[in-house]
């Protein structure tokens, strides 16, 4: 995927400008006001991906006063992190490149050579996550009015080319080397870039270039499996049969083609898609079996429908050719707030799917609820200079805290507080329409992961969003920020929002709290051989509860079993432990001791959460086996469906 770019008198980029757009993640978004060179990006990347001959690049205006000439070029360079197992390498040809891939991202991966912008910075983070023995760190890009390929400030350093260490070569010796080495890294992606202005009809178009990438087939290659060469020989033989029969009558005269007397497959297959394809509409599916063209829908429907169609393609066609990168400027655009949220969901689905998702955005409501992605937050001063903070939202709270302490002074724009109000506007007017949407506000992704099965059926027919912020102090936040316009009596709520947190310890009083049917906040008590759905306030603290007490026993102690070759202490749990087959609840599957609890405590309560995500993915898998399908009913799950739907 594409981790970052150097760009060089691109649009409003003057000088060199380096970009971090991931860190490996499929999600990356682009954030910041208008004017600041967010779409800039994504249509930097077209032009590398899909207008490789362009001659009209957009120069900067600056540059372009100053003299682009002599090495005060323009550039395009995008940077790649690939596994090395998504290389093809089964062909000579693509042997060869290959290896230059590897001869590149060893020295990429080590060298010591300061390029521009925060390259060494971002490459850090890279090596954190991303072992370089399995993964390529690549250049691939392009400078203005050029054919060949573009290294950015590394163009000169690549003396692994030739066989004398450190001996200085010419361009044309580069070029002559990584001769196809471009095209073939290119090849392994499709890009497809949604600008904000884009027409629904025009792109939805079955024959055009986007829609073919989405489909994954090629309209020509199907028409011509559909129509075949002996076709096409039989057409020939009887249309040139009936012109003789003309040219009897006719006597003196005869037809003669200019360039060729038979059809061939190229021009039947040009017939067939202007005559077939260029005359189907994309339409909307609406009550009673009737439809409405895509022109004739609002410009927020329009701007739905593009992604409706890029996500019902590749969510449901992950056997490609080629890895789709999908770059949408504004997905948000024209669309009312309360879609803003399942606009995003699908995207963020979409990368789930080892897709990579690029947009650029004014819409904040996603930031909070990310748990696999970046943004890259793009500022611009009074002298039309760039800067930017890259944030990894899996920790994104973290690292605002972080850039406050480091930045002196107020950030350029508080992204805590706007991504919250914009969320927090998408669930209320959510919950205001006809079609009302209900939603279950959780502490952490494992949460989610257990509610998205327990609650699939609401999720797909009964417009349920599960949504986890990271924590209970985050619950509360959004609960506070709901009060408000929940209490106002201008609104009319027609959903409800549910927000849930455990147990802790340490006593939690929400001073916010008010009794209403719309707005629920409750945390899960485990008391008694019974869990326990009490308001947030209450006074019942004991004892401490998580999600992970209150599931099925028996699918907790097959899962739990999963993880025993990599934790010895839980191992040894099951060495001196036999399963209590009458317990109603996890908490209680061995009869443990306090000491032997804590061991199950410190293994979820591991220092990133990964082990609380790890079981909860397992433990859905096992519930999905026909062995347990018998115990998937939790009765304070179901306490929670009446409250919401009641």
């Amino acid at each position: 995927m594409i981790v970052s770019i150097f760009l060089r008198h691109f649009k409003i980029y003057k000088g060199i400008n380096y970009l971090p757009i991931s860190e490996g993640v499929g999600f990356s978004s682009i954030i910041g006001e208008n004017g600041c060179g967010k779409s800039s990006v994504l249509e930097a990347l077209d032009f590398c991906f899909n207008k490789k001959g362009a001659t009209d690049w957009p120069i900067n205006n600056e540059a372009k006063s100053d003299g682009i000439s002599g090495d005060n070029f323009p550039f395009i360079v995008p940077v790649f992190l690939i596994h090395k197992d998504k290389l093809r390498k089964e062909t000579k040809p693509d042997l060869e490149q290959f290896n230059k891939a590897k001869l590149l991202s060893d020295l990429l991966w080590k060298t010591t050579f300061k390029g521009r912008g925060d390259f060494d910075k971002h490459r850090s983070e890279l090596l954190n996550n991303y072992n370089p023995d399995d993964f390529f760190l690549l250049f691939a890009g392009k400078k203005y009015n050029d054919p060949g390929i573009y290294f950015g400030s590394f163009h000169n350093q690549l003396s692994f080319i030739n066989d004398t260490p450190n001996k200085e070569y010419e361009d044309t010796e580069l070029q002559r080397y990584f001769k196809g080495f471009y095209e073939y890294i290119n090849s392994h992606y499709s890009y497809i870039y949604i600008p904000v202005e884009t027409d629904v009809q025009t792109y939805t178009k079955l024959e055009t270039q986007d829609m073919q990438k989405l489909m994954d087939k090629n309209i020509q290659r199907e028409i011509e499996k559909a129509i075949t060469q002996k076709t096409i020989n039989q057409i020939n033989k009887d249309l040139g049969k009936f012109v003789k029969e003309i040219e009897e009558v006719l006597e003196i005269y005869h037809y003669k083609g200019y360039y060729k007397d038979n059809l061939t497959m190229p021009d039947l297959v040009s017939k067939i898609i202007e005559a077939y394809f260029s005359i189907k509409v994309l339409n909307k599916k609406i009550e009673n079996s009737k439809s409405i063209p895509v022109t004739e829908l609002s410009s927020g429907e329009k701007r739905k429908a593009l992604i409706d169609v890029a996500y019902s393609f590749l969510r449901k066609n992950n056997d490609r050719e080629s890895n789709i990168i999908l770059a949408i400027d504004e997905p948000e655009a024209s669309l009312h707030i309360s879609n803003c949220y399942e606009q995003f969901d699908k995207l963020l689905k979409i990368s789930k799917d080892n897709h990579q998702i690029l947009v650029s955005t004014h819409w904040y409501g996603f930031l909070p609820i990310i748990t696999n992605g970046s943004a890259t937050a793009i500022t611009k001063n009074n002298k039309n200079e760039i800067s930017y903070k890259f944030l990894n939202l899996y920790n994104y709270r973290e690292n605002l805290v972080h850039s406050k302490k480091l930045h002196k002074g107020p950030l350029p724009i508080d992204y805590n507080i706007k991504s919250y109000n914009d969320l927090v506007q998408s669930i209320i007017i959510s919950i205001m329409q006809d079609n009302q949407y209900y939603w279950i506000i959780c502490e952490g992704q494992s949460e989610k992961i257990y509610f998205d099965y327990y609650f699939e059926n609401e999720i797909n027919e009964k417009n349920l969003r599960v949504l986890p912020v990271g924590g209970f102090k985050e619950v509360k936040k959004i609960y506070s920020y709901l009060t408000t316009p929940i209490k106002d009596p201008d609104y009319i709520i027609t959903g409800k929002v549910f927000c849930l947190i455990d147990t802790d310890k340490e006593r939690i009083d929400v001073s916010e709290y008010i009794k209403d049917k719309n707005l629920i906040f409750e945390r899960l008590v485990l008391r008694k051989d019974e869990s326990i759905l009490v308001d947030v306030n209450n006074a019942l603290m004991s004892p401490p509860t998580e999600i992970e007490d209150c599931l099925d026993p028996l699918i907790f102690y097959h899962t739990l079993q999963e993880f025993n070759i990599n934790y010895s202490e839980i191992s040894d749990l099951y060495s001196k432990k036999e399963f209590q087959i009458d317990e109603k609840y996890s908490t209680d599957f061995f009869d443990l001791t306090t000491k032997e609890k804590k061991v199950l405590k410190d293994f979820f309560d591991d220092k990133e959460g990964f082990n609380k995500i790890l079981f909860a993915k397992k433990y859905i898998e096992l519930a999905k086996q026909p062995f347990f399908t018998n115990r998937n009913n939790l009765d304070w799950i179901e306490e929670i469906k009446k409250k919401i739907y009641k």
